[in-house]
């Protein structure tokens, strides 16, 4: 069909269609086709004039990211078909492989940890290992996504791994593929089976679990550590979800409705098409309804992690300790598209807590997130922060630990582990079950320490863009001296790109393969 044929059916389709609607509705329904005519004008004069051929499928692609970024809202995205199958594999949690936390290291793949019960576990694949083939083909230079897409497969095939361990010796291993489910529920520590020891103390008999991700598997996991700790005659627990993006609302429902009363409002959700949908708990005569409780969150635990947080706090279930919460209070559905295009996943509602309150961080609002009461109120500085991921990541590692573990006190915690969040919450529980009242272990006023904490990002980020504007004129200064020819300038010039982003949420987890 031609141009012009297109515009002759165009225009007969708009009169048709008008003759078919109410008067009210003809000047929208004229604006629709207007805006697809012109969508239809610039595909045709780039594809007939543009001087080299271009790529219409990327074309499309982009148009659609535009109108999708029309919106400014960072949730709605279009998911073309090659990343569709990888944002699946995300939420459900699960995928085939051989089951490894990798890195890149010295330009070579190198394994984090393998995950307990994997099949890299049961084929002899330690932390540590630098992976220096997979089936024959070196890993030298080769990229993250580039290994993992070799690494994963159906379940049943087989990959071969040449490793070399940090010993120096040297392996060649055969692998299955097999289904992989990402433990999303963590502890503090292994046990001598290098299992999680979920009993943070075990003199005070407090518990600890820490949530990295809400998926379909989330809610099972933590129930079996609770299982774990109520055998070991738990007396109180702590629940850590900093750092945790967030993921499935219903996971974080299920997790709420373990610790809540039958009846309690867990969040609600509404927006312009969706009517007000109230979820509460359901579970009545839980063994952990009654048991002191206390959540950790930061200003990097989002969405479903601020759901379960701002649930226990607004219903006087758990005491919150560490800093008001990301913001990312917006409801996305998925939608795929037809004929294979992709899908979109598009902001629909918002969340709300059982107070009302918004959670999500919308353009110039003061008020977001869920924010811990006076006296509970524990930033960390970014050095604190960076330095407490390392010794988390260390943590984290399936390694043979010692037979005698050091004593697990808010001291030890917080000059050991880096974790004065952590120290807190410790503190908190032993004064509750000494006393019956939660002490007071961090800071008051907690609506100007807010905005002091974000005065001190914008100052940060303020300094990052100075030192890259610094850099810039430092070369173009170079570039302007009449004694150094253009390529000695460049050479002597900073040849470092300087981020104005720096990011304030630590990659908590390596990419599993």
């Amino acid at each position: 069909m031609t141009k012009r044929t297109f515009r002759v059916a165009l225009s007969a389709t708009i009169v048709s269609a008008l003759f078919l609607v109410p008067a009210i509705t003809w000047a929208k329904k004229a604006n629709v086709f207007n805006q697809i005519e012109l969508l239809v004008d610039i595909r045709h004069e780039i594809v007939s004039e543009y001087v080299e051929e271009p790529d219409q499928t990327k074309m499309a692609e982009l148009a659609v990211k535009g109108m999708v970024e029309a919106l400014n809202d960072p949730y709605t995205i279009y998911l073309p078909p090659q990343d569709v199958e990888g944002f699946e594999k995300q939420i459900r949690g699960t995928f085939f492989g051989i089951g490894a936390e990798v890195d890149v290291h010295d330009n070579r793949l190198r394994v984090v940890s393998p995950l307990e019960g994997s099949p890299a576990w049961k084929a002899g694949v330690m932390a540590g290992d630098t992976v220096l083939e997979i089936d024959g083909l070196s890993t030298l230079g080769l990229k993250i996504n580039d290994a993992i897409g070799k690494l994963t497969g159906p379940e049943g095939t087989q990959v071969k791994l040449k490793v070399r361990h940090e010993s120096g010796e040297e392996a060649l291993l055969t692998i299955t593929r097999a289904r992989i489910n990402v433990q999303t529920v963590k502890g503090l520590r292994r046990d001598g089976d290098l299992h999680w020891d979920f009993m943070l103390d075990p003199v005070n008999k407090i518990g600890y679990a820490r949530i990295t991700q809400f998926t379909e598997t989330t809610a099972d996991d933590l129930r079996d550590a609770m299982k774990q700790l109520v055998g070991k005659d738990v007396k109180a627990l702590i629940l850590d979800v900093r750092f945790d993006p967030g993921g499935l609302l219903e996971s974080a429902a299920e997790i709420a409705d373990l610790y809540l009363k039958q009846g309690q409002r867990i969040v609600s959700i509404k927006g312009r098409r969706v009517p007000e949908r109230v979820m509460e708990a359901r579970t009545d005569n839980s063994p952990l309804e009654e048991i002191p409780l206390v959540i950790i969150a930061n200003e990097s635990s989002a969405s479903a992690s601020e759901i379960l947080t701002g649930a226990l706090s607004d219903n006087n279930r758990a005491q919150f300790i560490g800093t008001r919460t990301f913001g990312k209070g917006s409801v996305q559905q998925v939608k795929m598209l037809d004929g294979g295009e992709g899908a979109i996943k598009i902001t629909n509602a918002y969340y709300y807590l059982p107070n009302g309150r918004n959670i999500h961080r919308r353009e110039n609002s003061e008020v977001w997130g869920v924010d811990p009461q006076d006296g509970f109120y524990v930033p960390m500085s970014n050095e604190q922060v960076k330095q407490m991921i390392d010794k988390r990541r260390t943590g984290d590692v399936l390694r043979a630990s010692a037979t005698t573990q050091p004593a697990v006190s808010p001291d030890y915690i917080e000059t050991e582990l880096a974790d004065p969040q952590l120290a807190a919450a410790v503190r908190a529980a032993i004064g509750k079950l000494k006393t019956g009242q939660w002490p007071k272990v961090g800071k008051g006023n907690v609506g100007e320490l807010v905005k002091l904490a974000e005065k001190q990002k914008l100052v940060k980020r303020k300094e990052a863009i100075e030192k890259a504007l610094a850099d810039v004129n430092k070369t173009l200064a170079k570039l302007d001296d009449p004694k150094l020819s253009s390529e000695e300038a460049l050479k002597t010039g900073s040849g470092k790109g300087t981020s104005t982003q720096p990011s304030t949420q630590p990659d908590d987890d390596d990419d599993k393969p």
